[in-house]
């Protein structure tokens, strides 16, 4: 084909219609905003024929292709040419506007009839074609557009013959968009959204505003017309959520205002929608309208006059098993996952999402930031390493200007009717330049209703004093560190938004709960949105049906950003990530605080009254066990209010007593059933601590020494202490041995992705974990020695953990105290060397016969918890089988930990192996050694140990958000340089 307009910076569509806002209009009479079941519209989905061609100029229409594929769909998806993950880099040479000359097109091509006649137009519609494409009809070119999220829309009228008519589409992999289009996520080609014909009357209202305004008892609600000209009747009735008409009029100018009186205000917690019925002559539009308010007073964020949170997440169009085509059924599982978590706003990261997506938000209330489909942050590394001179390359360069601003117009223009919609963003990371001035000045004109966010700031050196920074409505921020974000909460004039922060790649993110007691502490403060909502991923099938995820490099290309796709709150398949766990818990609508015996309720609602919206159920436990419970069900609290708890507890006297408050959903809503738990908060009201104190026994035990060690042997049990190891290797109860290996120190874990940059994988550092060879320690024991009694055994072993080449990580005193019982007394003394920042863990690694499947602890539970993200876990007894405490990350990683532990015990049909401390531990059990995490790379790889491995921590680092947000916080590494660890190791036989 001979066609160049994609080469052309100048022409982003050729013989598309004007911009319009979104909406299926129907017939008179009908009442359908749906494109089934509406004759007014011709859907096109559905099988088409299909022809690959490696590049452009090699496609041909002039041949049937022979192979077919589904509308909507991405090529790759069905083997056609390769998937492509990278997140910065461009995947193609930086040389606007030309793209290579091998560039990937498919052609598809159907046919389709229609009945012409003069009083009929037809309107052909795709919703999303990557990267842009051609249109023929009947042998003839209709147009072109590029933009890839944004709708394009032709009239066919002219090119249409009465019956059957052949369609024909060049979709191209890449244009001169795809330098605009740099988005983190896999690169995918073809339509994969909606194809469709409308049939519409001669005239008919083309565009249309919906503009609401709030007085004190009444709201005004504005239309704005565009029926090309025309003096057509326009009849408009407003109905409320009854069904009864509310406000109505009539006009044949191009503007209408009705006032609704007493109107129920839309917001994400009661988003109550009203409907227009807007009908001319020979056609009816249905939309829904919300009436609400969005302004800022000073730098507080406010819907309706009320100050709001936006707790938030980054959402991609994004399936492991369909791409970029989003079902009604994907995007309702998402929206009812999110609300379930206490999600009420989304960042659509970095395009404009579905059309029908902003109709769900709408309807299941949800606050969305719309975002441009523009990201050109390739031009980093255009001229080799990522150097910030060149970031806003293309945001600078004039020649980009028009393809800019016709991708926020047409973000505007598209969504400009929905509620939900309550700031525009330019777009991400694509640096600040004069392109992004005449944006700003291109959506302003467009809408003054809402806010306007962007969030880079970074720009040429020859830009320097060039731009004012006040162009922007809110400030926004990604992954900024704690202690600089609550410098910007103290500081800005502006409503603060971090429009990404705590990455939730892999492991994470850890100190959520820190960056939420911010957005609560701060009113200036409007809240964040964590990246991302999903794994991006490739789903396949082993032989046995078994699913396997696939993610950048795995389909053999030579550029690609690896697993950094996969750093999501859910897995592809939509199961909550821990990190998820943590983010609901983080969000929940209720505080409870705790004032000696008193307990105060603040509503961190923003509209509604906790007697409306929760139901609070109290629970008392000791030692796990369950002993009072209430209900609190009709506490009325107002929005942003704190007051006293009615409660009275039972007379409390012990230890381990732990009261919960959850809160429960009251309201019925479509997404949240009743009964859903949102949240809790958790006492511990304990009047003494736990007393755990060895089982009293005067047997005997002896000591002999042997050819490695001692041998040290009771009544019903013998252990081995290997001398070499400073450890025991073997364990016998009754006979039977409980250990497949001989146990270890610990001072390492396998990396997870947030630990990639510190343990020298990501990059290499002077003092990585790897680079300091933390991952090959190992005992260098000195003289042991054995004192005996005739109920004990002391063992007294000083040793040093070390490694080739390196100087000694710490040294250790470690004695074992072994009593008649078979109790163990371990207390490690431990001096870690000066200059390591901190441990990544220090323990103890067990590793147990695999038969030992069966655990019970009392700590942070039921989930994986650490230091810093344990916010989503409550302290109980728990009872799992070891495979159930293991988190299948894809890319396989340190999982599985349970930090604040003070007992856990891990049994066979046989034995009962028991660890307990009178100071919190962290313990891990898993089937997977961490050699095998770190060595492996997707979690269809990992082999079994054949054993169950068993870490007994004294403390674990936390997991922070490094991978691209902040490392783990100071207070949550491991740093101490001497302490003490004590513990009881206990085996049983079971009775």
């Amino acid at each position: 084909m001979n066609y160049n307009y994609h080469q052309d910076l100048n022409i982003v569509r050729m013989n598309t219609m004007p911009d319009r806002s979104y909406y299926i209009p129907c017939s008179p009479g009908d009442d359908t905003s749906s494109k089934e079941y509406n004759e007014r519209v011709l859907l096109l989905n559905g099988s088409w024929q299909f022809a690959y061609f490696p590049s452009f100029s090699e496609a041909s229409l002039e041949s049937t292709p022979d192979n077919v594929l589904p509308v909507p769909s991405n090529w790759q998806m069905y083997g056609y040419d390769n998937h492509q993950y990278v997140n910065i880099d461009y995947p193609i040479p930086f040389n606007p506007p030309f793209v290579p000359k091998e560039n990937p097109c498919g052609v598809y091509k159907r046919t389709f009839s229609v009945e012409l006649t003069e009083k009929t137009r037809f309107y052909l519609n795709f919703e999303g074609v990557d990267s842009c494409h051609y249109v023929f009809l009947n042998g003839v070119f209709v147009g072109y557009s590029q933009v890839s999220h944004s709708t394009a829309e032709y009239d066919i009228t002219s090119f249409l013959q009465d019956g059957e008519n052949q369609i024909a589409v060049a979709v191209l992999k890449w244009c001169d968009g795809t330098y605009l289009e740099a988005q983190d996520k896999f690169r995918m080609s073809g339509i994969f959204r909606d194809v469709y014909v409308l049939r519409r009357p001669q005239q008919h209202v083309r565009h249309y505003v919906v503009q609401p305004s709030i007085q004190q008892e009444s709201a005004t609600v504005s239309f704005k017309f565009d029926d090309f000209g025309t003096a057509l009747v326009k009849s408009v009735k407003v109905l409320d959520a009854e069904g009864r008409a509310v406000a109505q009029g009539e006009t044949c100018d191009d503007t209408l205002s009705l006032t609704i009186e007493n109107p129920v205000h839309w917001n994400a917690e009661q988003p109550y929608l009203y409907q227009m019925v807007l009908d001319t002559l020979q056609e009816r539009i249905v939309d829904t309208i919300g009436i609400r308010t969005i302004a800022t007073r000073g730098n507080v964020l406010l819907v309706n006059e009320q100050p709001i949170k936006l707790k938030g997440v980054n959402r991609h169009d994004s399936y492991p098993d369909t791409g970029y085509v989003a079902s009604r059924e994907q995007m309702v599982m998402d929206l009812q996952l999110m609300k379930q978590h206490n999600i009420n706003a989304i960042r659509t990261s970095h395009y404009p999402n579905a059309p029908e997506f902003y109709h769900l938000c709408d309807e299941f209330g949800f606050y969305v930031i719309d975002e441009g489909d523009m990201e050109s942050h390739g031009a980093w590394s255009s001229h080799g390493l990522r150097d910030n001179d060149w970031y806003a390359l293309v945001h600078h360069d004039q020649q980009f200007q028009t393809a800019i601003v016709d991708r926020v117009q047409r973000l505007v223009t598209r969504d400009i009717n929905r509620p939900c919609v309550v700031i525009w963003s330019l777009g991400n990371e694509s640096g600040l330049g004069i392109n992004t001035i005449a944006a700003v000045d291109a959506v302003r004109k467009l809408d003054s209703s809402r806010l306007l966010h962007y969030e880079s700031k970074n720009f040429m050196p020859e830009d320097e004093g060039k731009f004012n920074f006040d162009i922007m409505d809110v400030e926004s921020y990604m992954y900024p560190d704690l202690e600089y974000t609550e410098k910007l909460a103290q500081e800005n004039k502006k409503p603060l938004i971090l429009c990404e922060f705590a990455h939730a790649m892999g492991n994470g993110p850890g100190s959520l709960s820190e960056y939420y007691e911010l957005f609560y502490r701060y009113d200036g403060f409007a809240g964040g949105f964590v990246w991302e909502w999903c794994d991006h991923a490739i789903l396949q099938y082993d032989a046995n049906g078994n699913a396997q995820y696939l993610y950048g490099g795995d389909f053999g290309e030579v550029l690609h950003d690896g697993n950094f796709c996969v750093d999501g709150l859910v897995y592809p398949d939509r199961t909550p990530h821990t990190g998820l766990l943590e983010l609901k818990n983080c969000a929940r609508p209720v505080h409870v605080t705790r004032d000696a015996n008193t307990f105060w309720a603040d509503n961190k609602l923003d509209f509604a009254d906790l007697s409306d919206a929760l139901s609070i159920v109290w629970t008392l436990e000791q030692n796990g066990t369950k002993i009072a419970e209430g209900s609190i069900t009709d506490f009325s609290l107002a929005p942003h209010s704190k007051a006293q708890l009615p409660i009275s507890l039972p007379y409390i006297d012990g230890s381990r007593i732990y009261l919960k408050f959850e809160y429960l959903q009251k309201a019925a809503h479509p997404l949240i059933p009743v009964g859903t738990s949102l949240g809790f908060d958790q006492f511990d009201l304990s009047t003494e601590d736990m007393n755990v104190s060895l089982p009293e026994s005067h047997s005997a035990v002896t000591a002999e020494q042997t050819k490695t060690g001692w041998l040290v042997c009771g009544e019903a049990f013998s252990y081995h202490f290997k001398a070499k190891l400073g450890t025991f290797d073997s364990c016998v109860i009754n006979g039977i041995e409980c250990f497949a290996r001989p146990a270890e120190f610990d001072i390492y874990r396998a990396p997870t992705d947030n630990d990639m940059g510190e343990a020298g994988i990501a990059s290499y550092g002077q003092h990585s974990w790897n680079s300091l060879r933390l991952d090959a320690a190992h005992a260098y024991t000195y003289e042991t020695s054995v004192e005996q009694s005739n109920t004990s055994v002391t063992i007294t072993c000083p040793l040093s953990l070390v490694a080739d080449r390196a100087t000694p990580f710490c040294n250790i005193q470690a004695v074992y105290k072994v009593h008649g019982s078979g109790a163990i007394e371990a207390s490690m003394h431990v001096s870690v060397r000066k200059d390591l920042d901190y441990l990544p863990r220090f323990g103890m690694r067990y590793f147990l016969t695999e038969d030992f499947q069966n655990c019970t602890y009392f700590g942070y539970g039921p989930q994986e918890s650490y230091s810093d993200k344990h916010a989503g876990c409550y302290k109980s007894m728990f009872h799992a089988a070891v495979p159930e405490l293991f988190e299948n990350y894809i890319y396989p990683q340190e999982n599985g930990s349970h930090y604040g532990t003070a007992e856990c015990t891990l049994s066979n049909a046989n034995t009962t192996l028991r660890a307990y401390s009178t100071k919190p531990f962290s313990f891990c059990a898993s089937e997977y050694t961490r050699e095998e995490l770190a060595a492996t790379k997707h979690h269809f790889e990992l082999q079994r140990s054949g054993c169950t491995v068993w870490n007994i921590d004294y403390a674990m680092t936390g997991v922070g958000s490094g991978s691209c947000g902040p490392y783990t916080l100071e207070q949550y590494r491991l740093t101490e340089k001497e302490f003490v660890f004590d513990y009881t190791f206990f085996p049983q036989k079971k009775s």
